[in-house]
């Protein structure tokens, strides 16, 4: 078991740089990543981590389908192909299907996720 508490010390991050590296398209700012990989890897069909994003928003067609909850920050999500969208903080959840098309509004300086993520 792996505990993954809100408020807690965040474990040590690797930078990935711009989320462009991540396959996204930058619409606003400066966003960059870093993850810490909790079991797993990125290449992995299955795998949980810790993902952290700097203030900006991106666009991205998700290459898993992924339940995250945020730990830090607050963000909102919108459904490119619904128009749905929503606002997220501390204790708030998602899940989105692979190949959904998503726009990221980070709305705080950056935002910290943990995530479950199944590539099919």
């Amino acid at each position: 078991m792996k505990a993954i508490l809100l408020n807690s010390a965040l474990p040590e991050m690797m930078e990935i740089g711009s989320v462009t590296n991540l396959g996204s398209t930058i619409i606003e700012g400066d966003p960059q990543a870093s993850i810490a990989m909790v079991d797993g890897g990125p290449e992995d069909g299955v795998a949980c981590g810790i993902f952290k994003c700097t203030k900006g928003v991106f666009s991205m067609q998700y290459p898993f389908t992924e339940h995250a909850t945020i730990l830090q920050g607050k963000l909102l999500l919108k459904n490119l192909d619904t128009g749905e969208e929503e606002t997220f903080g501390p204790g708030d959840s998602w899940f989105v299907a692979q190949g959904t098309k998503v726009e990221w509004h980070v709305l705080s300086e950056y935002f910290v996720k943990h995530y479950l993520s199944v590539a099919k």
